[in-house]
């Protein structure tokens, strides 16, 4: 679980980038930050949304954010997709919830194939197969409204 000052400082690292971007038409009305986050001794992908919401990244809410249009930082538009997931630890299985999705174990991230310049150049370590441990930094996902299931 994230401490809530780690928390604190995504959501508002997120808000700043949101608000280099409150320009733009359509604006970019919500984000998420996908990182790394130690849940109970395993490295899974974690995410802060722009209320400072913090959750461990299912392969259901990962699969709705991409099926929307998302943007790297606000500036390099991109596509996410759940390449594997984990079984659940033996803790949360234990617990009578079959509707509970997988964990995302691996995602993918492609890059619009028209993004050209300085700001794709930037972030092409993020392009590619990315598991927790092998993300290079954290991840600012900006859309312009939020995916129906995930929190604010």
């Amino acid at each position: 679980m994230r401490s809530p000052m780690v928390v604190d400082v995504f959501k508002e690292q997120l808000a700043t980038i949101m608000e280099w971007h409150r320009r733009d038409c359509p604006a970019f009305k919500w984000g998420v930050v996908l990182h790394r986050r130690n849940e109970r001794g395993r490295i899974r992908f974690g995410a802060v949304t722009s209320g400072g919401e913090s959750l461990v990244l299912t392969s259901e809410l990962l699969d709705e954010l991409s099926r929307m249009s998302c943007w790297l930082d606000g500036a390099v538009r991109v596509r996410l997709e759940c390449r594997s997931t984990a079984e659940l630890p033996a803790e949360w299985a234990a617990i009578d919830r079959p509707d509970r999705a997988a964990l995302v174990r691996s995602l993918a991230v492609y890059f619009d194939p028209g993004a050209t310049g300085p700001d794709a150049a930037l972030f092409a370590a993020m392009a590619g197969e990315l598991t927790p441990e092998s993300c290079p930094t954290e991840l600012f996902v900006l859309t312009r409204r939020r995916p129906p299931t995930w929190p604010a």
